[in-house]
């Protein structure tokens, strides 16, 4: 079991990006744009007593996906645009809260899947949408990838 804290666009979101592509190898409800991977050994108890307070005060911003590429192994990603400084704040107090700062910095996207033709998401740019919600996820990886939502935290 893996946790991890992530932003879930909205249905109107995803699928303006789903039309983008002929074909999609992960499940579009599965797409999320993470704020932190927490790893493994993770206790959602515990996770949840350290997000309810910093997650409680922030407010919702807009946010937009755009632009594509490709990480070294070949996930192809779509970027996030819109309120960045908001978002990088979000994901720095969940960081913070959590302790998995890493030092590196913050590269928002949602991954799209291997093998995924880049060329009908060149000059991508999705709707605007509203973050108003972020999501505490449960990942079981076999025999499929399952995606579960533990606790919701909206933002103001």
């Amino acid at each position: 079991m893996r946790l991890f804290v992530s932003l879930r666009p909205p249905p109107h979101a995803v699928q303006h990006l789903r039309a983008q592509l002929p074909e999609w190898p992960t499940d579009p409800s599965r797409w999320h744009v993470t704020l932190a991977f927490l790893g493994d050994d993770a206790e959602p108890g515990r996770v949840h007593e350290q997000l309810a307070r910093p997650l409680a005060g922030p407010a919702g911003f807009d946010l937009r996906l755009e632009g594509v590429g490709a990480f070294a192994r070949g996930p192809v990603w779509v970027g996030v645009g819109g309120d960045l400084p908001a978002l990088h704040a979000l994901a720095a107090a969940v960081a913070g809260a959590t302790g998995t700062a890493t030092g590196r910095p913050y590269r928002p996207h949602l991954t799209v899947g291997r093998r995924v033709p880049r060329e009908p998401l060149q000059g991508y740019r999705g709707p605007d949408w509203r973050a108003t919600e972020v999501e505490l996820v449960r990942s079981d990886l076999h025999p499929r990838v399952v995606h579960t939502v533990l606790e919701r935290y909206p933002l103001a």
